[in-house]
């Protein structure tokens, strides 16, 4: 069996996954350096092939994505119809999480406006922020990611609060479940709403004005999903009118955002390059790299394998959060 290996990872990484299947032929590339032989000789695919190929091909067996997200493969005629789609939802858990927690204590704490006046010299206290303790935080798509920053949110006591597309029974480190047609009746009561969503159709601008006009005044919003979720033009209209505490965004819609942004001059919106999860941390490639194992064996003995997608929906076929087992 040929794999061809197109993930981000690390000498390490790869040695780990080829010493646990000696008896299988490895080839290595880049996803924008991968070349239409590569594909047309493999029968597993380790990371994101680009368009530059073409992989609707009856000889490749499975594609294991390196993002969470699917939607770019998922499109009618993109792969051959016998062809398993994986996604890597859980590798980036622990470093978005993390991230997420950053940026709410930036704000909430002055801290980006501090590190500004540190380049003038300037010591000068400031009379605002917001406690993140015992406040009522709503995460909005709660697969892994929302999860592991539930998790942590109850270190500070929050009331944590999800949505999901479908319910289950209560997670741990979660207070409240809803699915997504509560959203307009929860996002008044948030005093931070985090935004973890995939894209699909459905969650498209999900955050327009007139949501965002139902948060708190002094709410603040933070997506590390994915940037469509927020209508941009309604966002900026909104802090236009001194709406919002603050805004954290890892992802936008227009990505990379321009320089001349609007987005860039507000003073309570911190903007992040889609750098909170990726292959830099050592936490991500662990994860990626213990799935893909995973999924090769589950492969050999002929069974399920993990993050399968829907190409229905995008999403995995099957999640069961770990506070669920």
């Amino acid at each position: 069996m040929n794999i061809l290996m197109l993930a981000p990872l690390k000498k390490e990484n790869f040695e780990k996954i080829e010493n646990t299947f000696p008896q299988y032929h490895f080839i290595y590339s880049t996803a924008s350096d991968v070349t239409q032989d590569m594909i047309d000789d493999c029968d597993i695919i380790v990371g994101n092939p680009g368009n530059q190929v073409d992989f609707n091909r009856a000889n490749i067996k499975a594609i294991f994505l390196n993002s969470a997200g699917s939607d770019a493969y998922i499109e009618e005629g993109k792969l051959h119809k016998n062809t398993i789609l994986t996604n890597a939802s859980g590798t980036y858990g622990n470093a978005i999480a993390e991230h997420t927690l950053g940026m709410i204590l930036t704000l909430n704490k002055n801290i980006h406006q501090y590190v500004r006046h540190m380049k003038d010299g300037l010591w000068q206290p400031l009379q605002t922020g917001k406690e993140l303790y015992k406040s009522t935080v709503l995460i909005v798509g709660l697969g892994d990611l929302g999860y592991e920053i539930a998790k942590r949110l109850k270190s500070f006591h929050c009331k944590v609060i999800g949505v999901k597309r479908n319910m289950c029974a209560l997670p741990q480190y979660i207070d409240e479940l809803y699915t997504i047609e509560r959203l307009d009746d929860l996002l008044p009561l948030a005093d931070f709403v985090i935004l973890t969503l995939p894209q699909t159709p459905q969650t498209i601008h999900l955050m327009d004005k007139n949501r965002l006009m139902k948060m708190k005044k002094d709410a603040v919003l933070v997506n590390v999903g994915r940037g469509s979720a927020i209508c941009t033009h309604d966002l900026i209209e909104v802090l236009k009118q001194d709406y919002l505490y603050g805004v954290a965004l890892d992802v936008v819609e227009e990505e990379p955002l321009s320089i001349d942004h609007e987005l860039w001059t507000f003073d309570n919106v911190i903007v992040t390059p889609h750098s909170s999860g990726g292959y830099a941390w050592e936490s991500t490639r662990e994860y990626f790299t213990d799935l893909v194992i995973r999924n090769i064996k589950h492969y050999i003995n002929n069974e399920v394998l993990e993050n399968e997608v829907d190409f229905q929906t995008g999403y995995r076929k099957c999640v069961v959060l770990k506070g669920d087992e």
